[in-house]
């Protein structure tokens, strides 16, 4: 804070005094449900207060649910990071209010809301001291700065920019609405708050010293409707005149809540846009545990630093109508301006760092004498450079003082007058001797397109130039150095040394998450508003109706189709920002209201015309597609349960008419384009799916080796068409076809089958009836039995020869069987299907060893005419031994496959054979069990040595080891006895 007779200087605190408290959530259920009604009702468009009760119930009676609560939808700019002793309130946003809630003419142009009682429904309170005193709270008052068309007729000595200059001398608490855009039953308020603060100058905690910052909780209520009574303060009432409160309890808007006519606008602000405070002195000695808040950027006060008007006109200047010259023994003369020129020095920039040389880090960024800005603006509600202006950050150097020596903010007013930097004339002989001056040039240092001569920024040329929405806000991040010059790179690049860490600027190659970093990384300092408007959307498209066909619209921009609940889609121009995405409203046709003919040429009549609007069907967001020609797509189904009585709905033989407009949602005003084109959906009657539990597949399988002669895999269901053939064909209609194809799994496409040819489904036919169709082109036949009413069973052929391309990998012998039905309009039904594995390929059994110690070969698949591959490991093989008993054995790796004949047999013929290799296993309800079977070999068996047989390696049997065994011990034994005897004689 400013400490009371400093200097001569004005005192900074202002009065208005506030309570925070909890907000308690006590309102009615009724309240509740209306409230979330109006929630949806925001994207519902211009005009509804003309609507019909019919009308209105089609698009969910909006006309009865707008919700009066204030919603703040856009925080444009905040300066939510504050020094201790320079703490005040800055912001431009959007206020969401009840149409007509609040009218900007309550007061007369350039006055404001200050009388004893208000004439106005809206108003601002905040906290004032923050969390040190969280009762104390201001009011802000409304002063009108919106020109009436007609002011200079009926105030001869008045002039257009009279709100402007108001607005402009103001150092109170108080705000003003820019402009006001009507959507519906919603008014959309762009609006600047200017205001004091008072937040505690000092504290001991070490964790409000902190790089950046420290969190402060801060509560801004907006409030509607009458003024003069709506408040309390503590056991009484606020009176209007009664700019400060410090005894105030949000909880006794109790009432107000009640009746939605209140919020807290920076509840809904994320932790990162919370406000941060800098404390004014650094904590510590000055030696190694010094703590600073880092690089602050002063925000102005007062007459402090001394602008055009001498007070605050840097924030949220109405251009609109041009400014008169103004002159005083500090700013010298700055000349008038025209509409969309801001005056010379009318903004400012100015950098203090809190970290001297004088601790014992020897000045570690210490110096921030440098910085840079960008001014940057609003287009299709999305930050952009201003190209005529700032299409990249300026740095600009040399600030004074330097070297810096401050470890506090205390009284820098004179300070700051002298070594601000301003948009003047850099050639002025006041600024000839410094860099330091916000003047944009080119670079050949010509003055950029919307940067004046004397210092002036021309934001119409701006806007024009690059199609503006006209708001625009000057952004600077600090450029701090060590006390040797050298970058700073040692304390939280983030906050010292933003360019390092590359969060200075923007561009159009960003996206909004990467802008919207960088602008939260730097300080907003200066505002400004020329002719601020939202466009409107572009208008979507109408390009398919759905269909079983999936069809576009004809020529004729119709379609037929067998879905009562359609589903609409088609293009549109999705945001560019995919947290505030456009959204396609659609609608379908009231036939006692048809929809007004001139949507080709659009316009506010059709927006207008509220009643051929039709009824609200539903809505979607309009997604990125990277196919559609305007960028985007969307898709809407009508579920055919929004037609209130007495529209039937949909209804076969009939048709509906469609079309559907886009609200955007970045700007907040949830505005709508005009309608797109009408599209039209004839309904006709769908075609039954054939069940596919009722298919069945039989595969046949080899027998020796070998298919059977005129093998055929046989393909069985059910089919029940909605469309018969009349044999007296009263209707002029023919049956449903029905089609049958397959596809192998490795392939690509479809092959057909069977396609009925008219008049096979008879509706007259008997029970019992069985006709047969041959398809002309495959020349394969199907079988059909009439078992019902409306129901055929069906049988079809299909020889062994047409599956081929087997190569060893089940993607190749497996195959999807199809079938679907076309009504008479020929429009398909869904497919049914079933996948099966066709495997008509036997085992190839080969003896590659036949002796009577073992039996060992290999087991393959002949595939693609000659090429072997190694038969399924865990395959079985079948072997019968010489005297007729037998023994499985399974495949191995590699096909591989082995078996030791039973002791005693020596000698005979064996045979091998896969009996069945299990080619399907059970199908789904487990009826197949079978497989193919191989052509058996046979071999005499072998007597011959092998490796493993010779003594000592394992291979003999063991009775004769015990035999070896016994005769090498009598032989020792009988070695033994003679040597005795011989013994003996000597």
């Amino acid at each position: 804070m400013i400490p009371s007779g400093f200097g001569g200087f004005v005192l900074k605190r202002l009065q208005e005094r506030n309570n925070k408290g909890s907000l308690h959530m006590n309102r009615s259920i009724i309240a509740i449900l209306i409230t979330l009604l109006a929630t949806l009702a925001m994207v519902v468009p211009l005009g509804l207060s003309a609507l019909s009760a019919t009308q209105a119930n089609a698009i969910d009676e909006q006309d009865e649910t707008a919700s009066r609560k204030p919603l703040l939808y856009r925080m444009m700019a905040f300066n939510d990071r504050i020094d201790t002793y320079q703490d005040e309130l800055r912001m431009d946003f959007i206020l969401r209010v009840k149409h007509n809630e609040f009218k900007p003419d309550c007061v007369d142009l350039g006055k404001a809301d200050t009388g004893g009682k208000s004439n106005c429904n809206l108003s601002f309170v905040y906290q004032y001291v923050g969390s040190d005193n969280p009762a104390d709270y201001h009011r802000v008052k409304y002063i009108n700065t919106i020109t009436p068309d007609d002011y200079l007729e009926n105030n001869k000595t008045g002039y257009a920019y009279d709100g402007a200059t108001a607005w402009a001398d103001n150092h109170l608490q108080r705000f003003t609405v820019h402009k006001v855009i009507n959507s519906g039953l919603y008014d959309y308020l762009t609006i600047s708050i200017e205001g004091d603060m008072n937040i505690a100058d000092k504290s001991k905690d070490p964790a409000k010293f902190v790089a950046g910052g420290h969190p402060e909780p801060l509560n801004v209520f907006a409030i509607v409707g009458d003024q003069n009574t709506a408040l309390s303060c503590g056991s009484s009432s606020w009176a209007w005149g009664t700019e400060t409160c410090s005894t105030f309890d949000p909880a006794s808007m109790s009432d107000l809540q009640a009746q939605d006519r209140y919020s807290n606008i920076t509840a809904s602000l994320s932790k990162d846009k919370q406000m941060k405070v800098y404390m004014g002195d650094c904590l510590g000695s000055g030696g190694d545990d010094l703590k600073c808040s880092g690089p602050y950027s002063w925000v102005g006060w007062d007459s402090n630093p001394y602008l055009y008007r001498n007070h605050q006109a840097n924030w949220g200047m109405v251009t609109d109508y041009g400014f008169p010259a103004y002159s005083d023994g500090t700013v010298g003369k700055i000349n008038a301006t025209a509409p969309g020129t801001a005056p010379a020095r009318s903004f400012f920039v100015y950098w203090m760092n809190l970290r001297g040389p004088g601790n014992k880090t020897n000045g570690i960024c210490s110096e921030t004498s440098s910085y840079y800005y960008q001014w940057v603006a609003l287009k299709d509600s999305q930050w952009v450079p201003v190209k005529e202006l700032t299409p990249e950050p300026v740095l600009v150097t040399g600030q004074q003082p330097s070297p810096n020596t401050l470890t506090t903010t205390y009284g820098l007013q004179g300070m700051v007058n002298t070594n601000g930097a301003y948009n003047v004339n850099p050639t002025d002989p006041k600024y000839a001797n410094t860099t330091n001056v916000l003047f944009a040039t080119d670079k050949d240092g010509n003055p950029m397109p919307a940067q004046k001569a004397d210092g002036g920024i021309d934001f119409k040329e701006a806007k024009e130039k690059q199609d503006l929405d006209g708001y625009f806000k000057l952004v600077t991040w600090p450029d701090t150095r060590n006390s040797d010059g050298t970058e700073c790179t040692a304390v939280s690049p983030e906050v010292y040394s933003p360019k390092s860490a590359g969060l200075v600027g923007i561009d159009d190659n960003m996206s909004a998450a990467q802008k919207d970093t960088n602008l939260s990384a730097g300080w907003t300092i200066d505002t400004a508003f020329y002719k601020y408007n939202v466009p409107r959307p572009d208008d979507p498209t109408i390009t398919k109706i759905e269909n079983d066909a999936d069809a576009g619209l004809d020529a004729s921009g119709s379609v037929y189709t067998t879905k009562l609940d359609p589903v609409i889609s088609g293009e549109c121009t999705p945001s560019k920002d995919d947290k505030h995405p456009n959204t396609v409203v659609l609608y379908g046709e009231d036939p006692t209201n048809p929809i007004a003919d001139g949507q080709g040429t659009n316009g506010d009549d059709l927006v207008k015309s509220s009643d051929t609007w039709g009824f609200r069907l539903g809505e979607a967001v309009c997604e990125t597609d990277t196919g559609s020609k305007q960028g985007g797509s969307w898709w809407i189904q009508d579920t055919n349960k929004q037609y209130p009585s007495p529209d039937p709905g949909n209804k076969y033989n009939s048709y509906r008419r469609y079309h559907a407009w886009v609200v955007e949602s970045t700007s907040g005003f949830g505005l709508t384009s005009y309608f797109s084109n009408v599209g039209t959906a004839y309904f006709v009657s769908g075609e039954n799916v054939p069940d596919a539990a009722k298919f069945s597949v039989a595969v046949p399988h080899t027998v020796n080796g070998s298919l059977p002669a005129g093998s055929v895999v046989t393909f069985k269901g059910e089919v029940s068409p909605v469309y018969t053939a009349w044999s007296s064909g009263k209707l002029g209609m023919t049956d449903s076809r029905m089609v049958v194809s397959m596809k192998q799994n490795a392939a690509s496409g479809w092959t057909p089958l069977v396609t009925t040819p008219a008049n096979t489904f008879q509706r007259d036919a008997a029970v019992g009836t069985t006709p047969s169709v041959t398809d002309s082109t495959t020349g394969l036949a199907l079988s059909l039995t009439k078992t019902a009413a409306s129901t055929w069973s069906w049988s079809l052929d299909i020889p062994a020869g047409r599956f081929t391309g087997y190569n060893g990998d089940d993607e190749t012998q497996t195959y999807t069987f199809r079938v679907e039905m076309i009504n008479p309009m020929n429009i398909h039904s869904d497919p049914a299907s079933i996948d099966r594995k066709v495997d008509m390929t036997p085992t190839a059994l080969t003896l590659e060893r036949y002796d009577v110690f073992q039996i060992a070969g290999k087991a393959y698949k002949y595939v693609n005419g000659d090429t072997k591959v190694p038969e399924t490991k865990g395959t079985v093989v079948h072997i019968t031994w010489p005297g007729n008993s037998s023994a499985d054995v399974v495949v191995g790796d590699n096909g591989s496959w082995q078996a030791v004949p039973p002791e005693g047999i020596n000698q005979g013929e064996f045979s091998a054979q896969v009996l069945s290799d299990d080619a399907e296993g059970p199908d789904a309800q487990g009826r197949f069990q079978g497989g193919n079977q191989s052509a058996p070999v046979s071999h005499e068996l072998e007597f011959r040595p092998s490796n493993s047989a010779l003594p000592l390696t394992g291979g003999w049997p063991l009775s004769v080891l015990k035999i070896l065994s016994l005769i090498a011990l009598g032989l020792v034994g009988f070695v033994a006895c003679l040597r005795n005897r011989q013994e003996s004689r000597h």
